[in-house]
């Protein structure tokens, strides 16, 4: 039996392999290059995401595809040993288990590619069958690797059942027709980095070539959004909640109802999974009731964490170093374990 006290989230989106690639530059067609190391770990931003959560404490459940190939049984051991509840992993038994390929530059910078057949892809049928898992959820998480129509389902599933509805837009798709015209004032929270949050503002809006700490207002007002927090790499990330004033903490007030916080200061090696850690510890601190300001400071902490170690799955805060955070929160670092409502 769950404890009612623990926090439980679904987690719907890509779970893949990672092929990770350190290397001094991109190669040219036709050219050939010695990478420093080459090596694969499990992938996906609902995986990372899922796993944060995990060891962050929370009860999870992860919906989404894998293949029935050796990679897609190694990825649901991976998450059974993480305590996550896989019985939602669809298995594609003729299918290989989708692939990203990360290449890092020894700066941390980094640049993907990535496919995913259609038949790989989160639908709403596969949201549907998770449907009494949503309902019993605090939250439920989804990026858009997974289908348009997906998140439409888990927005209907959750609406009718009070759970709180968090998305985060990436990786961004070529085409966002479908994904701008989601419910999305139904939606409780968005966390886009800056330039996912420029993509989603519609058409013409002046935001979109405007000022980067206004992104989140912006995005909020025109979507409809309560909370929405655009992530901005080394500059931070600015947090606008349409039911907060303004409050004290490390920021820089771009409007009565938004905050710029600074990033948490480290050495970079690995940019690549930074912002899933973000994502996942700032749900988890603020669904379990942690103020506003501390919350992103945990949030940082970990994304800082993250990119000053190479890879991804394997850079990922441990349930050790989220636990310390938690212990931090608990005894004076602000906020309390309680769960709010929608």
């Amino acid at each position: 039996m769950t404890d009612p006290l623990v926090p439980r989230f679904v987690v719907v989106g890509a779970y893949v392999a990672d092929c990770l690639v350190s290397t001094p530059r991109l190669p040219g067609w036709g050219e050939h290059i010695q990478a420093d190391a080459i090596r694969t770990t499990p992938g996906g931003k609902a995986l990372n995401q899922a796993v944060t959560l995990a060891r962050g404490g929370a009860h999870v459940t992860a919906v989404g595809i894998v293949g029935g190939d050796t990679v897609g049984r190694d990825l649901v051991a991976t998450l059974t040993a993480e305590g996550i509840d896989t019985a939602h992993l669809t298995v594609q038994p003729n299918a290989p288990t989708p692939v990203c390929v990360v290449f890092t530059r020894p700066d941390g910078q980094n640049a993907t590619t990535w496919s995913i057949a259609d038949n790989m892809i989160a639908s709403a049928e596969i949201v549907y069958r998770a449907k009494a898992e949503i309902a019993h959820a605090d939250a439920v998480l989804i990026t858009f690797e997974a289908a348009a129509e997906a998140i439409r389902q888990v927005v209907t599933i959750a609406r009718d059942a009070g759970t709180r509805v968090i998305v985060n837009p990436a990786p961004s798709p070529a085409d966002l027709t479908a994904y701008r015209a989601l419910p999305w004032q139904q939606v409780d929270m968005i966390i886009p980095n800056e330039a996912e949050a420029r993509a989603l503002l519609p058409e013409h809006h002046p935001a979109r070539a405007g000022q980067a700490d206004g992104l989140a207002e912006a995005l909020g007002t025109a979507l409809g959004v309560p909370t929405v927090c655009v992530t901005l790499a080394a500059d931070g990330c600015t947090l606008w909640d349409a039911s907060a004033g303004t409050s004290t903490g490390d920021r820089r007030a771009s409007s009565a109802n938004a905050q710029t916080y600074s990033a948490h200061p480290t050495d970079v090696v690995d940019t690549t999974g930074g912002s899933d850690a973000f994502t996942a510890v700032l749900a988890l601190h603020l669904l379990s009731g942690t103020d506003q300001p501390t919350a992103v400071r945990h949030a940082h902490a970990a994304a800082a964490l993250t990119i000053s170690r190479p890879g991804t799955y394997d850079a990922l805060p441990t349930a050790a170093e989220l636990r310390d955070q938690r212990d931090q929160r608990d005894h004076g670092g602000g906020g309390h374990p309680a769960r709010p409502g929608r």
